[in-house]
């Protein structure tokens, strides 16, 4: 659906990045705590104008730790890469601010990450089009719907994007230099035989010699 930007052929061997990885799981604290102020509303009759304020500025607070999520991924995309990977972390926060084209960027930003880790082939990914697809949709689901299903939904593929980088960078820890056993040393090639052994080839050639004696 959207044409991925490609990384350049000659992109260097990937490194352990230096950035931590994002909680996303802590999204759903704001999900709990829109779903327990809507209860609330319910059941103790909250003044809904007040009430709704509350639930707004929860959904923002959850849209903004959403996007620190999103700059994390490609901030660490950017590092193990050596800056070859094609998004930065800024790039890919403020381009959700563009109308209309942001509805574009939910997809195209996932196609380019999927499409970075599958070329790598240290794990498998799911087509970022259609992680685009379910982003389109709760966003479309907390901004016309319910706030709270909206941010469930998104940190939900949030998560699984992290567990997959995740579980690529660990591969690439896994064969990083230091974590190779060390390579043996060329001095022990060239080093002299000890004399037990040079002894013991001395006797096995003047034995011979003794018994014609």
């Amino acid at each position: 659906m959207i044409a991925s930007l490609s990384i350049t052929a000659d992109a260097p061997d990937e490194v352990p990045p230096g950035s931590s990885f994002p909680w996303v799981w802590f999204g759903l604290f704001f999900v709990a705590a829109f779903a327990i102020l809507e209860a609330l509303m319910v059941a103790l009759e909250l003044d809904e104008r007040m009430a709704t304020a509350w639930l707004i500025l929860i959904s923002l607070a959850g849209w903004v730790y959403w996007l620190f999520c999103v700059s994390r991924f490609h901030k660490i995309l950017q590092q193990i890469s050596r800056n070859h990977y094609p998004i930065s972390s800024r790039e890919v926060v403020w381009k959700h601010f563009i109308p209309f084209y942001n509805l574009v960027w939910v997809f195209r930003w996932p196609a380019e990450l999927s499409n970075y880790l599958n070329r790598r082939q240290r794990v498998k990914m799911v087509s970022g089009n259609l992680l685009g697809v379910f982003l389109l949709i709760f966003l479309l689901t907390g901004r016309f719907i319910d706030g709270g299903v909206g941010l469930a939904g998104t940190f939900t593929v949030g998560m699984y994007i992290s567990a997959k980088l995740r579980k690529h960078v660990e591969l690439i820890k896994g064969m990083s230099p230091d974590m190779l056993p060390p390579l043996p040393d060329p001095r022990f090639f060239s080093q002299p035989a000890p004399v037990s052994q040079l002894d013991s080839r001395t006797d096995a050639t003047t034995a011979p010699s003794a018994k014609r004696l």
